[in-house]
């Protein structure tokens, strides 16, 4: 089977992933993190009354410049019942609404006030420091769409309107299995042959930061037929929406995992044309998706990262939030490129633009250096060493350093 681009495997694996479709409804304490469900449309206008937008007094703006009787105060929270006839003012408080009869709030640092006397020095215009009814949204605009992400600041948003439940589809359940006679579980004696199995401790994290549940099975040794064996038994007692597996999908003798979805399963790619991760397989099995990742943890990580991450927003209903950039490499990268090679770099701007620096380990066994990396600067395949202050184009994506996963809904 022929290396596929990204794009094609990820339209693979969206093909067969079938989105969740149970919906939950949950308390806008516990949403934090789940996908929305359905649209979510302002059953009030915000702010639903006129109000000040800042210390100051409401006044007539026909009034400015002049001198006006102080009428009386208000605070937030509170209602005045005296109108602000013309030639008076009202002092009033951010967040109070709007006296009758005002049509403008003078902020306070403008204003000369000496007893019941209010002098304002100069002429204002209507509507001044007001925050207008329904000037964020509408009663009835939709403000939240089915597939986002509920973060911080949309739990404000659904708190603004007054929502104490929010719809949110299912959490995936995903299946999570590493392979390798080699592994040993952190805490116990390592052998001198032996390492620690870090891919399981790296994917169930992000998986769970994605909002999955996670179920891991036992590390599987490389034994003909076993990885077939124990996925079979555990997709015949429980279902999952996915499955994610680590290690056995090269071309040794003893990669029993693409051996095992190449005859028992439907294979839908093997290898893809990226570097590190090419060797990555996308499979199906009992209607649920596969993704077999390899088991060197930094090409783990970057097939995690361009294809796992989208696939998870994907059964939210959801696209992941990316960003493409061009950037200019700092240095030059003087090797020949068979695949698309995925650098990973830090990138800052200069006087010519973004720079990406790809002084970073690049190794497809080391990790260390995803925390450090801000994006990924894209090599085509096939390209013969690329010289100093080349531009290329890069994304940024979650999983590499500071950026967390999330997406939004999907464009209609």
């Amino acid at each position: 089977m022929d290396h596929i681009t990204v794009s094609q495997a990820l339209d693979q694996l969206f093909h067969a992933a079938t989105p969740i479709a149970e919906v939950e409804i949950v308390t806008l304490s516990a949403s934090l993190g789940r996908t929305l469900a359905e649209d979510l449309r302002a059953p009030l206008a915000v702010p639903h009354f006129d109000r000040a937008a800042m210390d100051g007094y409401a006044l007539h703006a026909a009034d400015a410049p002049g001198d006006l009787i102080l009428g009386g105060s208000i605070a937030a929270g509170q209602i005045l019942k005296t109108r602000c006839d013309p030639g008076s003012a009202i002092r009033i408080l951010t967040g109070a609404p709007i006296p009758l009869g005002a049509d403008t709030v003078v902020e306070q640092e403008q204003v000369h006030a000496v007893g019941n006397r209010v002098h304002v020095p100069l002429r204002i215009r209507a509507g001044r420091n007001i925050s207008q009814t329904g000037s964020e949204f509408a009663a009835g605009d939709i403000i939240l769409r089915q597939g986002q992400r509920i973060g911080p600041t949309e739990i404000a948003m659904f708190a603004a309107v007054g929502c104490e439940e929010v719809p949110v589809f299912r959490a995936p359940r995903v299946l999570l299995i590493t392979t390798g006679d080699e592994l040993t579980l952190p805490g116990s004696p390592l052998s001198q042959s032996h390492i620690y199995d870090v891919n399981r401790f790296l994917l169930a994290s992000w998986l769970s930061a994605a909002g999955a549940r996670v179920t891991s099975l036992p590390i599987i040794g490389d034994q003909t037929g076993l990885f077939m064996s124990e996925l079979q038994n555990a997709l015949s007692s429980e279902a999952f929406d996915l499955v994610i597996s680590s290690g056995g999908v090269s071309v040794g003798d003893r990669d029993d995992v693409i051996h095992s979805l190449t005859h028992d399963a439907e294979l839908l790619f093997w290898r893809v044309d990226m570097h590190p991760g090419k060797s990555v397989a996308g499979a199906r099995l009992q209607n649920t998706p596969i993704l077999a990742l390899s088991g060197n943890p930094g090409a783990a990580m970057t097939s995690w990262v361009i294809l796992g991450t989208p696939l998870i927003a994907h059964l939210n209903h959801g696209a992941l939030y990316q960003e493409h950039i061009r950037g200019r490499l700092h240095l030059e990268f003087n090797k020949p490129t068979r695949e698309t090679r995925y650098l990973r770099v830090r990138t800052h701007t200069d006087a010519d633009g973004l720079v990406f620096d790809w002084g970073l380990p690049q190794q497809s066994d080391v990790l260390g250096s995803f925390s450090t990396a801000d994006a990924f600067a894209i090599i085509p395949r096939k390209s013969p060493g690329i010289p100093t202050n080349i531009v290329l184009d890069g994304l940024r994506t979650g999983g590499l350093g500071p950026m967390g996963i999330t997406w939004s809904a999907k464009p209609s």
